[in-house]
């Protein structure tokens, strides 16, 4: 089964919720309309994306999977294509392309989900930004647990895999993700578990390492106070240490890892729970 839905209409921006960039995406260097971002706010229950140019996209729900796909003709897209998973009613988004003239954004949701397609509408809230509000059916079912909390509320200003070190200027893997906030805020043990380190790097600054049950370590740096020492035991939301700007950092922050098995670093949002999707084309 296929419908088709459009409407163009206005519709509120978007703000104070963290995002993740993901470094696997390209674009082209030739000045052709392309896409720049599709989100999924998990919060808003909202889908949006943006072009450089004006576009007309086109949508459509599909069934078997539960799908929405949108084309967005003569917008260029030169990357591989992407998948990012969410959660539970929506499974993931991704994207692609159709052809060399054509990027194709898709929504995918868990099977059997009973979507309302009579309540979708493609909105516009100007030529090149749109949106998709969605059910209220789908947040609920969006809801979902972790063994995980977020160690604080602040900005991601980077997120995990290869880039250029701001400082030393050489391309190596940024083992996790940097979560801009105020000097003092407390940083918090994102699960239950034992300080198995407590102390300074030169890179790392002030930081500090926890083991959990499930055999993964999380690590917190560049922090201005710690406070836990190496044996303690600590629980869920239990503050550690404070946000600074110690060791080989550029400014206030929080840099948090996680690594699996306690020795191999994974992407941390992998483990967070879910809250706003970005593709972030424009930044490649």
């Amino acid at each position: 089964m296929i419908s088709r839905f459009w409407q163009k209409t206005s519709c509120a921006i978007l703000g104070g919720v963290i995002a993740v960039a993901l470094s696997t995406i390209a674009w082209t260097a030739e000045a052709r309309n392309r896409l720049e971002t599709f989100s999924f706010d998990v919060t808003q229950n909202r889908i949006e994306f943006a072009t450089l140019e004006g576009v007309e996209p086109t949508g459509q729900v599909i069934a078997d999977p539960m799908r929405i796909v949108i084309d967005l003709p003569g917008a260029i897209y030169e990357g591989k294509t992407v998948r990012r998973n969410i959660g539970r009613a929506v499974q993931a988004v991704r994207v692609g392309r159709v052809n060399e003239e054509t990027t194709r954004l898709v929504v995918e949701f868990a099977p059997n989900f009973p979507l309302e397609t009579d309540r979708l509408r493609l909105q516009a809230r100007s030529p090149r930004h749109w949106s998709i509000q969605l059910p209220e059916s789908v947040a609920a079912a969006n809801i979902q647990s972790t063994a995980f909390v977020w160690p604080l509320v602040g900005t991601l200003t980077a997120g995990f895999g290869w880039r250029i070190h701001p400082i030393t200027n050489q391309r190596r893997l940024h083992k996790g993700i940097d979560i801009a906030a105020p000097i003092g805020t407390p940083i918090l043990a994102v699960a239950d578990g034992t300080v198995v380190a407590a102390g300074w790097d030169d890179g790392y600054g002030n930081f500090v390492e926890l083991q959990h049950a499930d055999g993964n370590r999380t690590l917190y740096a560049h922090a201005h106070r710690l406070l836990v020492q190496k044996g303690m035991t600590v629980r869920q939301k239990q503050a550690i240490a404070e946000v600074g700007s110690t060791g080989r950092s550029t400014g206030s922050h929080l840099h948090f890892e996680v690594l699996v098995a306690g020795t191999n670093p994974a992407d941390p949002m992998a483990f967070l729970p879910q809250r706003y999707v970005l593709f972030d084309v424009a930044a490649r």
